[in-house]
């Protein structure tokens, strides 16, 4: 057995090296409050997380704000490192290898004031509304699956979260219109534009976002380094501490 942990301590701290000898392009979306730009520059707590982990690994990485779109066909054509935020799914693993959970996080089914809709567990109380979704996300894949064989329901997947809100908000998705959404991100955007006839109508899900390292430009070994890292800065207290003046909970330290 310590024969075989010595032998992956040498894995990683070679792939720590081959990280550190070329640059670790990673790029994300403004995606507040988790990720957003500041005068060009990309910050937030997924920001903060991920360039603590790269000095950690003596990696040189550079992080660009793109259009989700984009910056997803990038990261699956393997024309960058890596990505975020991105949630541990079959379909997210088809192309990355994805990171322990940084950041807990929750989606969460939004109402009108005046609705009586409250979703307590059972998905065939959303049977004839209509769902308002931004996607292509894991927000969508999360309401697609939601959904499956309810009758009478149907799916506006949006381009953006902020269109969601609005849609909601002005009643476009019908008087018994719902809308899922991360709820940090949805509530941000309703402070954001002065929406006050929503509330949140019940979980459906909670989770943690991740960093994604593309499957066709990073190789295991260096997946497996970060992975060591993250739990590392968990582990010390590092990551809640990063996370704390964004007011976010940080994710259980897993192995």
């Amino acid at each position: 057995m310590g024969k075989r942990r010595g032998v992956i301590g040498v894995l990683l701290a070679v792939a720590a090296l081959q990280a550190a000898a070329a640059p670790m392009r990673f790029v994300t979306e403004s995606f507040p409050p988790y990720t957003f730009a500041i005068d060009g520059r990309a910050a937030g707590p997924m920001v903060d997380v991920l360039q603590a982990a790269c000095v950690k690994l003596a990696w040189s990485c550079s992080i660009e704000v793109l259009p989700w779109r984009r910056a997803l066909f990038m990261a699956q054509r393997g024309e960058v490192e890596g990505i975020f935020t991105v949630v541990d799914s079959p379909e997210r693993r088809e192309y990355f290898h994805v990171s322990p959970p940084v950041i807990e996080a929750r989606y969460v089914l939004f109402a009108r004031l005046g609705s009586r809709f409250q979703y307590a567990g059972d998905p065939q109380t959303l049977a004839g509304r209509v769902i308002g979704a931004y996607g292509p996300s894991a927000t969508a894949l999360t309401l697609e699956q939601l959904i499956e064989g309810v009758p009478r329901t149907r799916s506006e997947i949006e381009p953006d979260n902020r269109t969601v809100v609005r849609k909601l908000a002005a009643g476009r998705y019908g008087e018994d219109g719902l809308a899922l959404a991360n709820e940090a991100v949805a509530q941000h955007l309703m402070r954001e534009d002065g929406i006050r006839n929503l509330r949140p109508a019940g979980l459906v899900k909670a989770f943690g976002y991740a960093f994604g390292l593309t499957r066709q430009s990073v190789d295991p070994a260096q997946a497996q380094a970060l992975a060591k890292t993250l739990h590392e800065l968990c582990r010390s207290g590092r990551t809640a501490e990063l996370l704390k003046p964004y007011g976010l909970p940080a994710s259980v330290c897993v192995k």
